[in-house]
């Protein structure tokens, strides 16, 4: 249905940015924000011995369904990323979970 990731883990730093996509029919059911969900809490239970104090979600500023399920997976706005070409063509929102808020 889809594909969830936590990108460059390293022990000891306290950041890490959580990817993901979903397949076209698997979109609008629900899919995203359950397994981000819980994914997130398993980084958290799993990773925080080795220093984990949050999650990152970037998406492009037009992506309302990624900002959506990154509501829906309680992750809160925290800032609009200029663009980075090629990479990321457009303006971004970033998106933080903190351990803490679990």
């Amino acid at each position: 249905m889809g594909n969830m990731v936590l990108k460059e883990f390293t022990p000891g730093k306290p950041a890490v940015e959580v990817g993901y996509w979903t397949v076209a029919h698997a979109r609008g059911r629900g899919v995203a924000p359950r397994a981000l969900d819980a994914v997130s809490d398993w980084a958290f239970g799993t990773l925080a011995a080795d220093g984990l104090e949050r999650l990152e979600l970037l998406h492009q500023v037009d992506n309302l369904a990624s900002c959506r399920v990154a509501e829906k997976g309680r992750y809160e706005f925290a800032s609009v990323l200029p663009a980075a070409p090629p990479a990321f063509p457009r303006d971004g929102h970033l998106h933080v979970r903190r351990r803490a808020d679990r």
